[in-house]
């Protein structure tokens, strides 16, 4: 614990983004790697591959662009630097690590960006519609890779809005989720260059038998994922989530060149 309050305390971060949460999840996220690092492999290796696949696909060479890229562990960031002249690193913070990586290669970049766009009317108490930072450039992108993010995209907004505004409506806050997820899978349609996808569309809760119970993170959005690649993501084993049961997510991964 104290490693990670350290960690917040002196990992450069937006204070609004800060306060709706961000920097706390991300740390948070560290340490879960770190305590499921055995069960999390597998998932994290077949990731690493996609992209790299991908990232061999693309006709260009020139720019590559990874949103939710602030952990590197499911990023091949040397398959990338290695192909593409400039590689753009989004997310809302950097810790140490990520920043320690990216300095060895200085054509890799690191954008600090809120990449729904809702984080200031989140933080006044609002459900806006969510809205592309005009610093987000993909129109120019050989590559865009959106890897294990888009399920989290709604999260850490809808729990500020729970905590510190009393959000209890549960449809208005599904139709916000909702909203988050689908303009993101429009972002990404929107690129002219090589898409890859890798995104979880199934939670599911095992005893030592049987699934008992499933959870959709997609809030409802089924995205078009034919002809990609499924695995099963042991992301909290027991006693991480409960001692109970563990949490298992089904990934999908799909690549796809888009109009240029």
């Amino acid at each position: 614990m104290l490693i990670e309050a350290l960690k917040y305390l002196t990992t450069p971060c937006s204070p609004h983004l800060r306060a709706l949460g961000f920097l706390s999840e991300l740390i948070a996220t560290e340490a879960r790697h770190r305590r499921c690092r055995d069960a999390w492999a597998p998932h994290l290796e077949k990731t690493r591959a996609m992209i790299s696949a991908a990232a061999g696909a693309a006709s260009g060479n020139e720019k590559a662009v990874v949103l939710g890229g602030g952990l590197l562990t499911d990023i091949p960031l040397r398959v990338l630097a290695a192909k593409f002249a400039t590689v753009v690193l989004v997310d809302v913070c950097f810790l140490k690590q990520t920043r320690r990586n990216v300095w060895r290669h200085p054509h890799i970049e690191m954008q600090t960006c809120d990449i729904t766009g809702v984080a200031e009317a989140v933080r006044r108490g609002e459900l806006p519609d969510p809205v592309v930072p005009d610093t987000l450039t993909l129109a120019d992108a050989d590559l865009v890779v959106s890897a294990n993010v888009m399920s989290q995209l709604p999260l850490v907004p809808l729990a500020y809005l729970r905590k510190r505004h009393g959000l209890t409506d549960t449809e208005a806050a599904r139709k916000f989720a909702e909203g988050i997820i689908r303009a993101h899978l429009d972002l990404l349609k929107s690129c002219p260059g090589t898409v890859c996808l890798i995104t979880e569309v199934e939670r599911q809760f095992l005893n030592e038998t049987y699934v008992i119970g499933t959870e959709d993170p997609l809030w409802g959005v089924k995205p078009d994922m034919k002809g990609g690649e499924e695995w099963l993501w042991d992301i909290a084993p027991r006693p991480e989530a409960s001692a109970d049961y563990d949490v298992r997510n089904r990934v999908r991964a799909t690549v796809w060149r888009g109009k240029t």
